[in-house]
C-alpha cells in the first residue's frame, strides 16, 4: 500500500507534540535573515523612543523644520525687504548685477535678450505695461508672477534683493527700442 503525501511522517524532527482532532502541528519558524531585520527594527525603536522621547536629545518635529528653513534661507538668501528698502537701484554695478541675474533666472527665453518681447513674454523697452509700470508693480510681478499670463513667481528662487536689482536692470531698458520689438501691450505709463 503506498504512502500518501498529505500524511505526516511522525518521526519528522518539525512535527510537535499538539494534535487537535487528528490535526498535527508542525513547527516551522521563519528564517533567521527575518528574525534578524525583525530585531534590528525593535532594537531601533526602542533607542529612537529614547533619543527623542525619554532624553530629549533629539529636535522635535517643529524645531527641526524650523533648523532646516532657515538653512534654506540662508543657502538662497531669501528674505522678504521691508516696503521702505524697495527703492530703485541706479548705480551701476547693481543695474549690470541685475541684468546677469536677468540672463541667470532666463527671463530672455519670453522677453528677448534686449527685452524686446516675444510670443511668450510682452515687451519690456517699450512705454506701455500690462501690470503697471512703477516700480513696485513690476517687484510685485517679478516677485508673485501671474500664473494665469505665463509669469513665474520668483520669490521661491531668488531673495528680495536679487530681485530689485533685475527691476531695477529692466527700468534701464524702456526706451532702448531694440530690433524686432514686439508690438505695445497694455496701457501707456507716464
Amino acid at each position: 500500500m503506498a504512502k500518501e503525501n498529505n500524511q505526516i511522517n511522525p518521526d519528522d524532527k518539525n512535527l510537535m507534540d499538539h494534535d487537535y482532532d487528528g490535526i498535527h502541528e508542525l513547527d516551522n519558524p521563519p528564517p533567521r535573515w527575518i528574525m534578524a531585520i525583525f530585531y534590528i527594527t525593535i532594537t531601533f525603536a526602542i533607542l529612537y523612543a529614547a533619543n527623542y522621547f525619554w532624553l530629549g536629545v533629539g529636535d522635535s518635529q517643529d524645531e527641526e523644520y524650523a533648523n532646516k528653513s532657515l538653512k534654506h534661507d540662508q543657502k538662497y538668501q531669501i528674505a522678504n525687504m521691508s516696503s521702505d528698502d524697495l527703492v530703485l537701484l541706479t548705480d551701476a554695478s547693481s543695474i549690470e548685477e541685475g541684468k546677469v541675474i536677468y540672463n541667470e533666472m532666463n527671463c530672455f527665453a519670453c522677453h528677448g535678450m534686449n527685452g524686446e518681447g516675444n510670443a511668450i513674454g510682452p515687451n519690456l523697452t517699450d512705454d506701455y505695461w500690462i501690470h503697471g509700470c512703477d516700480f513696485k508693480s513690476v517687484f510685485s510681478m517679478v516677485k508673485n508672477g501671474n500664473p494665469a499670463k505665463g509669469m513665474t513667481a520668483f520669490k521661491g528662487q531668488i531673495s528680495d534683493a536679487k530681485i530689485q536689482k533685475v527691476v531695477s536692470y529692466i527700468t534701464t531698458l524702456q526706451g532702448t527700442n531694440p530690433a524686432n520689438a514686439k508690438n505695445p501691450q497694455g496701457e501707456k505709463c507716464e
